[in-house]
């Protein structure tokens, strides 16, 4: 595993660069602040990944939110379907929402 540090003094953060860091817990819990982890995704990276970071956050309530992939999706619909399945699962401002996915993922998790 590779790390970059960007400093940002007090918002300085690792980038943590290597295989298998979905299954790093150690990785991941410190950043975690309740109970509760949203994870959002799309269609195409989910297959891949997002039974692994499940598997790793096992100690947590984990929700997923599932998105269609594609710049198109990046409009107030999906960010509804994000808020309706956040609601839906009783998440409040102690939930730590993951993007597991890049554009427009981060866009609309951020």
């Amino acid at each position: 595993m590779q790390t970059l540090h960007v400093d940002l003094a007090e918002r300085s953060y690792p980038i943590h660069i290597g295989d298998g860091l979905l299954g790093r817990a150690d990785l991941l819990t410190p950043h975690i602040v309740g109970r509760q982890v949203a994870i959002v995704t799309n269609e195409t990276v989910a297959p891949l990944y997002l039974a692994a970071l499940e598997a790793t956050l096992a100690e947590y309530r984990v929700t997923s939110v599932v998105l269609p992939d594609g710049e198109a999706f990046k409009n107030w619909e999906t960010l509804q379907t994000i808020f309706d399945g956040l609601l839906g699962a009783r998440h409040d401002r102690r939930t730590t929402v993951i993007a597991l996915g890049g554009g427009v993922i981060g866009d609309m998790a951020g």
